[in-house]
């Protein structure tokens, strides 16, 4: 009987509390089922006059690493981890490693993506890895390995500068990459000196790294 009295009880107060206005819910165009004072935005419930919600909290209020994103901007390329992320760095401001956010790190390598991926003429401007290039001379061009004549006047990675002929194509692929750039004293600046890509800089926007799980 006793159960019977609760069981009714909570039919008449719905037996939950309502959710806090500062938690994030997921929703969708179909069933845009908010708290008050929120409305659904890219699938995710969100404050009033907050554009974009925080993706790392999960419907339950815990974190949900599989929403977390890698950078602030960029998308997903192929479908082993890696993320292209939009960015200008230089060793003085912004390194390039920092863009790579919540885990993840600048791609040592592009061996998780196919080169129809990494080479997709959609992709609008250049996605650097961890890969030093080295040219001898035209056509000649290989991962950089020590110093020397020629040495890191290109970077390999994926995708093409927008706006300059600055990207182009080795016959072998470096760590997994076949597209490379030529360093250019306006757009990307080469350190002839360092092989990794935080003592690099990137001057376009529409450029940015390859960041890995």
């Amino acid at each position: 009987m006793r159960l019977a009295i609760l069981s009714v009880s909570c039919l008449l107060t719905a037996c939950f509390t309502e959710p806090s206005a500062d938690r994030v819910w997921k929703c969708s165009v179909d069933q845009p089922l908010c708290p008050e004072g929120q409305t659904c935005v890219n699938d995710w419930c969100a404050k009033d006059g907050i554009a974009t919600p925080d993706l790392a909290s999960g419907s339950d209020g815990m974190l949900d690493m599989s929403m977390v994103k890698p950078c602030v901007d960029g998308f997903p390329l192929g479908t082993q981890g890696v993320w292209a992320c939009r960015g200008k760095f230089s060793p003085t401001t912004t390194v390039a490693s920092s863009i790579c956010q919540n885990g993840y790190k600048l791609c040592a390598d592009g061996y998780r993506l196919t080169d129809a991926e990494c080479s997709n003429t959609a992709l609008k401007g250049f996605f650097f890895g961890e890969a030093p290039g080295k040219s001898t001379g035209p056509n000649a061009v290989n991962c950089a390995v020590g110093t020397g004549a020629g040495w890191g006047t290109v970077w390999f990675g994926c995708g093409s500068v927008q706006g300059a002929s600055l990207t182009e194509r080795a016959n072998l692929a470096c760590r997994g990459f076949f597209p490379y750039t030529l360093c250019y004293n306006s757009i990307f600046v080469c350190d002839l000196n360092d092989g990794r890509l935080d003592k690099q800089k990137n001057e376009d926007a529409r450029n940015g790294v390859l960041c890995c799980e």
